[in-house]
Parts: C-alpha cells; structure tokens; sequence
C-alpha cells in the first residue's frame, strides 16, 4: 500500500513553523495561458491505474482515465463519469451500470462495455494494491454495448464507493493490453504511457523530471481548456514557492506552510484556498513491544501526550482535534466517540516505577509538521516520567514494521486517508486484520466481525452500528489514536478558474474542469 508514501507530507499549510522565504516576484506569468504548470514533491510509483497507489500522482491518473462514477465537488454523493445510471439489486448482489454511448479511448478504441469489463479483468489479474475493490466480483455481464453488469459473490456494501474512489477500476484501452501484453498484462508498457478516456492524454512521462499531459481530441465530454499540463519534480518547497510567484508555476497542490501564507497574501496575483477533506494524523501502539503490550499502558501513555493542546499548536485553524475513529463525514463521530484528556498525573500513577522510556518513531515529510507534533508530544510525556526517544523513518520502512514487531517502534506517528468516502475503507485498512496500514499487526476478531457485518449488510443503519461498534472495539484497545481532522490546502494563481476538489481526491483538483481568466 506504497500510496501513503505522499501522505508523510500531509498539508503542511499545518505547520506553525516556516519552511523557506522567497521574495515575492511581480507575477508576470511567463507560461502561455493555455498551458497549466504543476508540480510534484517527488516521482509517483507508476502511472499505471490498477497499480498505482500514491497520492503524488493523482493529478496524473484522474485527468487520463475514467472511472464509472466519481463524487461530486465538496461531497460524498456520486455523479456519472463513464456510466449515466446505475442501479443495485435489493440483495446487494448485482450492479448494473448504463455506459454513455459513442466514448472511445484516445486512439479511437471504442470504449463499450466488453472494453470495461476487460479492464477490470486486468486488475484482478495483475492483482496490486487496488484489486481487493473487486475481490468479491464474481463475473461480468455486457448484454449490449452500453450495458455493463457486475454479479458479486456476496454483498458488498462499499462497491460504489470503490467505482468512485480515485484508486477505483479505471477504463483501460484494451487494444492497448492485447498489443502489450506480454507476460504483465502490460504493465511494463504502462509505466510510462497512458491509455485512457478522460479529457487528457500522457503524451511524456520523464521519471524525476516532468510528466506532460496534452489535450484529448477524442475526448467525449467537455474539451478542455488547458491544451498541456506540465507537472515538474521539484522535491524543495523554495523552489516552487519561488516559481508560483514568478508565475511558472500555478498551484503549489500541499506543504504550503502556514508561516509562509501571509507573505503569499501580499501578492495579489496568488490565492488561498482550503478545502474538506478526510486526511488524518494517528499514533499507533505497538502491541508486541513490552512496555505497551496492555491497554492498560497503552492508556497511560496517551493520557500523557497533551493531544489537544498538540492539535492546537500544529495544526492551528487548518485542523480540528479528533472526536471519533473516523474522519469527519465518513461516519457520526458519536457512533465511536474518542475524548482525549490531558492527565499526566494519572498517567505517571499507572506506570511501574514512576518512569518508561518508549521508541517513538514518526514518518518523516518535507514540512517537518510531523517531527514537530512528535516534539510536542515528547515534551507533554515528559510531564509523567515518560520518555520519547524520537526517531524520523521513511513511509516505506513502516510497511516492514509488521514482519519483525519485536525490532519496530513502541509507537509511530503517520498520517492517513481513506480509500474511498466509506467507513469500511478506512476502518478495514487500518485496524482489521491483515489491513494494510495496519503497521503493528493489530488483530482483534470481534472487530473483524464488526467490519464484515458492516460490508455485507444492504441495511444503512445496520452499517452504521456495526462500524461504530468496530471503531469502539478498536478504541478501548487503545491500540490507535486518531489526532485530528485535517484539511486540504493549496496557493494558487488567482486567474484560474473552474477549481474543483473531492474530499477523497487528496491534494488533487479536476484539471478538465480548470481554466484562465
């Protein structure tokens, strides 16, 4: 799961402390009008979408490949992409999806319905990261060109949510996969091309440099007003601040400091804008370590790290302290209340001898806003005889955590967002077993069984209460420890226009829709 390999990043517009100064350029723009100029902290995985699991890369994949359907702007509800209705049967066990008609993939391939259910054949066998989203498929239908139906095995109560996550089934040309099949259904090919619907091509992937995509002339629905994008590697947040002001670039997509807002605010040619979404900063426990292998300690320890005070003073008026297990708008937060309360008193009483030493480890980010809450909560242990020993890791390395628990940290410090706008794609990943954020190898069966009652139910209300009851579970283990509620954040040239943004569609806008005054 190497797409939160972005998220160590988080929004650094979080973060009280600055990150570079640059003086404010005149704000000549220097690029054509027509050409949008973006820019990456560093190279995505793959650009391939049914392997593709970053977030840097979203402004890659979005633009160049269509889902069935998506959200809708600011929201969790759906609207039509590929498909202009869709219908599920009372038993949760059949989709069926009604294809606009006439769509053809960027060399002319037409994209019917047998094209996209070739595609999601394609992602169950090179079976990555995202191919768990069908799973539970059990075959397609595709009685007429503009008629695609998917027969599951067993309910699945998240499946729309995965057609419209940013990681979802894609339409991939498959003329394209037949050509280049080889013996990785293409992926090799894939790592550098595109093969998609959507209102632009990837005419240039140039690993650690810049990926260009043009204007689709095939492209089915509204043309776009940008005829390129350009999206630079440009790993230093100085760099870009510098470029924007100079109008070489046109939006810095996240880790824009908030030390450095003000000085953006004088220049008239840049703007700010803030946006909902369900980015969220967690501790986790170790369970295998001794130190806190109970509830118990795991408690104490919390109790200790002054969160409310930490949220505060890092994520300012960009983040709000965390009141349930999930983020905000994926379920009620009273569903699986957390309160957090300062008490180092009480959690120096429950520590054995007064005094504990813990390996804290945070991933590391190019802000710093992580090093920066791990500083604060080492500083608020103290207060009960704890000591945190920090130490930065890369998101790679957590990944490993779980193959020797006794050499990981006690704690770690990261930063997630769910797959989709679900309870169950955040909860699943995170705390059910086998999930992959799940770092320590938590493993609770009362909580699996919680989430797999919530997945396979048609019942709202009974989804409701069996993930709320999971996020209880989950909570009076204190194995996880949701911090805050983050919002997305990005400075931008003020003659764009048509920005739009998807809560689950982290640090990404819809280039199709943007245009220039």
């Amino acid at each position: 799961m190497n797409r939160r390999a972005a998220l160590g990043i988080l929004a650094a517009a979080t973060l009280a402390t600055s990150c570079g100064s640059s003086a404010s350029g005149s704000g000549t723009a220097a690029a054509p009008s027509d050409v949008l100029h973006l820019a990456y902290y560093g190279d995505q995985t793959t650009p391939d979408p049914d392997v593709f699991y970053d977030i840097e890369g979203l402004t890659t994949i979005l633009p160049v490949y269509d889902n069935l359907i998506r959200y809708k702007p600011d929201s969790r509800e759906f609207r039509g992409d590929l498909a202009t209705t869709w219908t599920r049967s009372d038993d949760g066990l059949t989709y069926t999806f009604t294809l606009h008609p006439g769509v053809v993939f960027d060399d002319g391939t037409p994209c019917d319905s047998r094209a996209v259910a070739a595609a999601f054949q394609r992602r169950t066998d090179v079976n990555s990261a995202p191919a768990y989203m069908l799973a539970d498929v059990d075959h397609y239908e595709t009685p007429d060109a503009t008629t695609f139906t998917v027969k599951l095995r067993k309910p699945v109560s998240a499946f729309l949510d995965y057609m419209a996550s940013s990681w979802g089934p894609k339409a991939v040309n498959p003329a394209v996969l037949a050509a280049h099949a080889g013996s990785d259904h293409a992926q090799t090919w894939l790592q550098s091309h595109g093969a998609g619907t959507g209102p632009f091509v990837l005419s240039s992937f140039q690993r650690g440099r810049r990926y260009t995509l043009t204007r689709n002339p095939r492209y089915w629905g509204t043309r776009p007003f940008f005829r390129e994008v350009d999206i630079d590697i440009i790993a230093d947040f100085s760099t870009q601040r510098q470029k924007l002001d100079k109008g070489d670039l046109d939006v810095i997509l996240h880790a824009y400091p908030v030390a450095e807002l003000d000085s953006a605010k004088s220049n008239p040619q840049l703007v700010e804008k803030d946006f909902k979404a369900y980015l969220m900063p967690l501790v986790y426990f170790n369970p295998a370590k001794p130190a806190v292998s109970t509830a118990a300690a795991r408690e104490a320890v919390a109790r200790s790290l002054g969160i409310p005070d930490v949220v505060s003073q890092v994520y300012g008026r960009l983040g709000t302290l965390a009141t349930g297990a999930y983020p905000l708008d994926i379920l009620d937060p009273a569903a699986s209340p957390v309160r957090y309360t300062d008490d180092p008193v009480a959690a120096r009483a429950a520590i054995p001898g007064g005094v504990l030493t813990l390996d804290f480890a945070y991933v590391a980010d190019e802000s710093g806003v992580q090093r920066r809450a791990a500083e604060l909560m080492q500083q608020k242990a103290a207060r009960a005889g704890i000591t945190l020993t920090l130490r930065e890791v890369q998101n790679a390395q957590t990944y490993d955590f779980v193959k020797d628990l006794t050499k990981a940290p006690d704690m770690l410090l990261a930063t997630n967002t769910p797959d989709a706008a679900n309870p169950d794609t955040w909860a699943r990943i995170l705390w059910g077993t086998g999930g992959g954020l799940d770092f320590f190898g938590y493993s609770n069966p009362a909580v699996d069984a919680a989430l797999d009652q919530g997945l396979r139910s048609t019942d709202p209300a009974v989804q409701k209460t069996a993930y709320g009851q999971a996020g209880q579970l989950m909570l009076a283990d204190w194995v996880l420890l949701p911090i805050a509620n983050i919002k997305d954040w990005m400075v931008m040239r003020s003659d764009l226009t048509g920005v739009q943004h998807v809560p689950n569609y982290a640090w990404s806008l819809d280039l199709g829709a943007m245009g220039r005054r």
